[in-house]
């Protein structure tokens, strides 16, 4: 008898994966189910050992969607501990982020946001959107563990005019007139951002928030607990009771369960987690895997990314995570809502081209000079923020960015010349700018809208950051 290539172990090997070989255990015959429960160590010090270190891997896989759901709390949770969750309605911002937006971090200042979360338990809704003409816009779709899809200029020019929003085990048919937009998880976030000319272009954009409309069926009752955005940060108990509650309404997809399956030696998963059930060696691993895994975070917030040679770091995997769980972490650790990056092409620096910090303390200057202007088929943007908080800086005149977008202007404009400096330019020229920037640390962040394909195959590359403090232009 012999054995055809047909009949071979599959061993596939797809890009970025070692060529381990995959399998279906529940197609072998000799391996039996089983429901029992995993075993605890036994010994004190082992099972502080081991729930530091569950819990550090629940932190990195759970962040994005605390994060999450931390943020539908602040926005959406009930007065009352019995009352109806705000779900299913959008709640537009009228105003253009400033230094005291902080409903997430590192938010843009381009575009007006509108959020929603939707909650598909009860089945499918309707989103109806008007004609935006030629103005940018993008509905960011992003499930409970920050995978993002869009619906946008870019994916649909010809706009749609109403979507089903499903999830994608819903079965039912699709009415007339609409197209079928399926996600992963119940529980959704939506991001809209509108392109914004400035406050003199407010009421435009104002007419088209107010031109979305959500049709959902009535929401069921929901008795999640409430968690506080900031609790989640420095509070163990509050960050595992909130992935706790996550875990169990929005499940995970198959391919993670063999990992989140873990997390439930730390009763996380159950649905019904409280820190006070754990023995107390457990629960002092737990609050050191926390306090671990965020001090691991935040130091590695300077490797989101490729750095090119100018020393700018490109953003990778925005929106798309595969199981790469700590990049997704660190992601959504530094600010969350990204786009795709077809959707929005990104890059961050934290320091100048000679690798110092940046920061205008002792009056210290930058300059960026473009050869080329980013190729935005869009729009583009710098930005300035708080290297701290992530949060943008009390600038001067609230001017937080400079770009191609002031004044109405394309992604084919703007200015060939930065200054990034403390004091204002004493040049009045049309092709320089000035962004304000404080006497202490921050980063700047360049956007493309919709960008080109010299920029998504790095062809272009943003320009180096320079200390300049040779005087006026």
């Amino acid at each position: 008898m012999s054995i055809t290539s047909q009949g071979r172990c599959d061993r596939s090997t797809r890009r970025g994966f070692s060529p381990m070989r995959t399998y279906d255990p529940s197609s072998a015959d000799q391996i039996a189910a089983i429901d029992a429960a995993d075993v605890h160590p036994s010994e004190a010090i082992d099972r502080q050992h081991w729930a530091q270190s569950l819990a550090m891997h629940a932190v990195v896989y759970g962040l994005p969607s605390v994060y999450q759901y931390a943020g539908m709390c602040d926005a959406c949770a009930p007065a009352v501990s019995d009352g109806p969750w705000a779900l299913n309605a959008l709640v537009h911002e009228r105003t253009i982020a400033g230094a005291d937006f902080q409903a997430f971090r590192v938010p843009n200042v381009d575009t007006l946001y509108s959020n929603a979360w939707l909650d598909l338990s009860d089945g499918p809704i309707v989103v109806v959107l008007p004609d935006f003409g030629s103005r940018y816009y993008t509905l960011n779709f992003l499930d409970a563990y920050s995978n993002a899809s869009n619906v946008s200029r870019r994916t649909h020019p010809e706009q749609p005019r109403a979507l089903l929003v499903a999830c994608s085990d819903w079965t039912g048919s699709v009415p007339d007139g609409m197209e079928v937009f399926r996600v992963a998880t119940p529980i959704m976030w939506l991001l809209m951002r509108i392109q914004a000319f400035g406050d003199s272009d407010l009421p435009t954009v104002h007419g088209l928030q107010d031109a979305v409309t959500i049709d959902a069926p009535t929401a069921s009752a929901h008795a999640w607990p409430a968690v506080d955005p900031r609790a989640v940060e420095v509070s163990s108990e509050a960050f595992f009771t909130a992935l706790d509650v996550s875990l169990s309404v929005n499940g995970v997809p198959f391919t993670d369960i063999a990992h989140v399956h873990q997390f439930l030696q730390l009763g996380v998963g159950t649905g019904t987690f409280s820190v006070h059930d754990l023995d107390e060696d457990t629960q002092k691993g737990l609050e050191q895997g926390f306090d671990s895994a965020m001090t691991m975070l935040s130091r590695s917030r300077s490797l989101l990314g490729r750095r090119t040679e100018t020393g700018w770091t490109r953003v990778l995997g925005k929106g798309a995570h595969g199981h790469n769980f700590f990049a997704r972490a660190v992601m959504n650790y530094v600010g969350l809502g990204a786009n795709v990056v077809e959707e929005n092409c990104s890059y961050n620096t934290y320091v100048d081209h000679d690798g110092q910090r940046l920061s205008c303390e002792g009056g210290d200057e930058y300059r960026i000079e473009f050869f080329a202007l980013p190729p935005a088929q869009a729009f583009w943007s710098i930005t300035l923020y708080d290297a701290k908080t992530g949060w943008l800086y009390d600038a001067p005149g609230k001017k937080h960015s400079v770009g191609s977008a002031v004044n109405g202007g394309d992604g084919a404009s703007g200015p060939s010349t930065i200054t990034v400096s403390a004091s204002p330019l004493t040049t009045d020229r049309p092709d320089h700018a000035w962004l304000p920037a404080p006497q202490h640390p921050f980063f700047l962040v360049l956007r493309i809208y919709q960008p080109a394909e010299d920029a998504l195959s790095e062809r272009w590359t943003p320009p180096r950051v320079v200390q300049s403090n040779a005087g006026p232009l």
